[in-house]
């Protein structure tokens, strides 16, 4: 932190030196009336003592840099600024300032407001005299409700529905499809919204098979026709399988290369070296380079031949066994997103004649639909 002197004398040099023999002394300056520099905070009762002992007059010292703006803190309008904070702070934190009913409220909006005032719950209600489970369980006790869950998200009351569907016009609609499953799973959990529900909690699913029917069964026992909702968890199995032969082929460079070039100007070729090519297997590599400027455009493209043969090579598949089997982990591990969860790993290894397979299994717990 720094503080600025500033001296209404001229002949100031003799205790300019005496303070920078002891003190840190910089951004000095000097005009026709002033001197002026400055020095480090925790000096500064020193100098000015310094300063009224040599009969210097100085003016007014001031704090520079941030620290000028420190009293600022202790203005008005601050103070009135961190009241309203606090006082906005404590609203958030100990009420409610909205409450939010969403889902298909076509005909129960009442029925739930009406809970809610009976539990004196509205705007401006602690946070704490709100309970929300016993909001949840009479809310669905609500005719026609079928799904209900209630909490407190911030500084709002967050009620979500789901209303059974008893508009006649659905009937007879047929115009919906079952939700299938696209996982070999084992179900872990289902909350059926609409529809009804083929599968319950244990039931092992493959894929194609049917998880939730298009249509519910009224009174008379009739079928209506619904759009099927439900959020059904499962345990997913994913298998990567891949095969690692006892052999593999391989090329060897055998060190002898056959370089040819050509230079063209202006993209004609001018010039080139073409030596015929007689290796059985070779490799091709070819490189553009221009050897002059933009004005006058040469270049010469190099094209190498490499001689190869070609090699059968055993492979130790038992001291290479978790590198392969980590491979195949990693090939399984593509299908999974990032907020899976896995739950178990395995994998079981196949001798047959000239390669070994190795099958790989992630289970990890999902939804489903």
């Amino acid at each position: 932190m720094e503080y600025k002197f500033v001296i209404s004398s001229l002949n100031t040099e003799k205790l300019i030196n005496k303070l920078i023999e002891k003190y840190s002394i910089f951004n000095l300056q000097k005009n026709n009336k002033y001197t002026s520099f400055c020095c480090l905070k925790k000096d500064r009762k020193k100098i000015s003592k310094i300063l009224q002992r040599a009969g210097f007059k100085s003016k007014t010292g001031n704090f520079v840099g941030f620290f000028k703006y420190f009293k600022n803190i202790f203005s008005y309008g601050i103070i009135c600024g961190i009241f309203l904070s606090l006082i906005f702070f404590l609203i958030n934190s100990f009420f409610i300032s909205d409450v939010l009913i969403l889902g298909n409220v076509n005909y129960t909006y009442k029925d739930v407001v009406y809970v809610l005032e009976q539990n004196n719950v509205s705007r401006w209600s602690f946070k704490s005299s709100i309970d929300t489970k016993k909001l949840q369980n009479q809310i669905l006790g609500i005719k026609y409700i079928s799904y209900a869950s209630v909490l407190i998200k911030g500084n709002a009351l967050v009620v979500n529905l789901k209303e059974q569907l008893t508009n006649p016009e659905v009937v007879n609609i047929g115009a919906f499809s079952p939700i299938v499953s696209n996982y070999d799973c084992k179900i872990t959990s289902v909350n059926l919204v609409q529809g009804t529900a083929k599968v319950k909690v244990g039931d092992i699913v493959k894929i194609g098979d049917v998880l939730v029917e298009p249509y519910t069964v009224d009174a008379s026992g009739k079928k209506l026709s619904v759009q099927p909702l439900a959020d059904i968890s499962a345990d997913v199995w994913i298998t990567s399988s891949i095969d690692f032969f006892d052999k593999k082929v391989v090329k060897q460079r055998t060190g002898r290369v056959i370089s040819n070039y050509n230079i063209s100007f202006l993209g004609v070729e001018v010039y080139g070296r073409n030596n015929k090519v007689n290796f059985d297997c070779y490799d091709t590599e070819e490189l553009d380079k221009y050897v002059s400027s933009t004005l006058i455009p040469i270049k010469i493209k190099y094209t190498n031949f490499y001689e190869y043969n070609v090699l059968e090579q055993d492979i130790n598949f038992e001291a290479n066994k978790q590198i392969f089997v980590e491979q195949t982990r990693q090939t399984c591990l593509l299908n999974l997103n990032n907020y899976d969860i896995i739950k178990n790993e395995s994998y079981v290894i196949t001798k047959n004649y000239g390669f070994n397979t190795i099958a790989y299994t992630i289970t990890f717990n999902k939804k489903i639909c």
